[in-house]
């Protein structure tokens, strides 16, 4: 049985630095002037009435504008800090790491974050766009989100190639170059401001594109040998169980409904506080 869960305001882990504010608000404007663009300039460019292509266009447009702020909302209400979890409960292990700074004892893969001032549970990485760090609770809307934001971007670039192409006058010699250094362009009287603008546009679509497939592939990696961003970089095995085990640790008892609905109530195995191991496993 599915069932929908809503999150209280008062959850919200808002970013603590200004480069984390900075990048925060780039990702939700960014993502707001992305819809609008889409929706006044190449849609508007293309169809002049509402018909099924414009229908299925803006359907697909706003389940994947839904999909990433919804999973971006969730990243940020999560508690994926030691706080959320009773450690004095928990019987330690010599796995277990004193944190100096915490002055708490921490379970194993959870590594402290300056910038959350605070020991995150199975600790992935602290990411910008959201001001908070992927952890234990909230890994799986990442990587959702790193999904769509994909899909959106190579989406929208093929989309707009041909109203792009039309606007600087069709594909030559220069349309690579200008998405490179289109502030050349403009310096030398090439092209018009209108054009200038459309270029700018086009070319930090295809740049933000280009960052979240790398993201994407970088969490895919991971998943695969059953890693962590710092147990990866270290080349740690130890928690690498097969396919199964990471799927259902990541997005627990729901599995694939999270894709499709990141407000499906998921049972993740654990607290986020002890993990199998292959000496486990094999003993």
């Amino acid at each position: 049985m599915i069932v929908i869960v809503l999150v209280p305001l008062k959850m919200f882990h808002l970013p603590r630095t200004t480069t984390d504010w900075i990048m925060f608000f780039i990702f939700w404007l960014g993502g707001l002037w992305t819809l609008f663009y889409e929706y006044y300039f190449i849609m508007c460019s293309y169809h002049k009435d509402w018909n099924s292509y414009v229908i299925f266009h803006v359907a697909v447009a706003g389940f994947l504008a839904l999909s990433i702020y919804t999973n971006m909302i969730l990243i940020i209400s999560s508690d994926v800090t030691t706080r959320s979890v009773s450690l004095s409960a928990v019987l330690p292990s010599d796995k277990w790491k004193y944190c100096d700074i915490c002055q708490l004892s921490a379970p194993p893969r959870s590594h402290h974050c300056k910038l959350c001032n605070a020991c995150i549970l199975k600790r992935d990485h602290h990411c910008w766009f959201a001001g908070y760090c992927i952890g234990f609770s909230n890994h799986r809307y990442f990587i959702c989100l790193a999904f769509y934001m994909s899909i959106a971007g190579v989406y929208a670039n093929i989309y707009n190639w041909d109203f792009f192409l039309s606007v600087k006058g069709g594909f030559t010699w220069t349309t690579l170059p200008s998405l490179i250094a289109p502030h050349v362009g403009l310096m030398f009287g090439t092209y018009t401001f209108y054009e200038f603008f459309i270029t700018i546009v086009s070319s930090t679509g295809f740049l933000v594109t280009i960052v979240f497939l790398w993201l994407l592939e970088t969490q895919i990696l991971q998943f695969v040998k059953g890693q962590v961003m710092h147990e990866k970089k270290k080349g740690i095995n130890d928690y690498s169980l097969g396919l199964s085990n990471t799927f259902n640790e990541i997005f627990g008892s729901a599995g694939f409904w999270v894709f499709l609905c990141p407000l499906v109530r998921t049972k993740l195995p654990g607290d986020g506080t002890s993990f199998l191991t292959r000496d486990d496993k094999e003993k």
